[in-house]
């Protein structure tokens, strides 16, 4: 299921780890928003205080507290199959 989000311009990491997910990179994509029973008026949808993230390489979309989300640099993962320590990739 897709997760409607606003921008995180403060997670601008080449990619993440995420805790419980050993081996996986992942993307932020922003902060989740959900519709509330003042977004029909309003048009506003107030954070979750969660992030929405996806895996290198997926489209899934899953929702993550930010201190179960960590930095990693690019040459930490592979970002064509997203596996951390993934050889596979040259980076250049």
């Amino acid at each position: 299921m897709r997760k409607t989000y606003e921008p995180a311009p403060e997670h601008d990491a080449d990619a993440y780890t995420v805790d419980g997910y050993r081996g996986i990179a992942w993307s932020v994509l922003g902060y989740e928003v959900e519709a509330d029973k003042d977004t029909e008026w309003s048009g506003i949808s107030p954070r979750t205080g969660n992030l929405v993230c996806r895996m290198v390489g997926d489209d899934r979309h899953f929702s993550f507290e930010p201190d179960e989300v960590h930095a990693i640099s690019s040459d930490d993962y592979c970002p064509e199959c997203g596996q951390i320590g993934c050889k596979a990739y040259a980076h250049a």
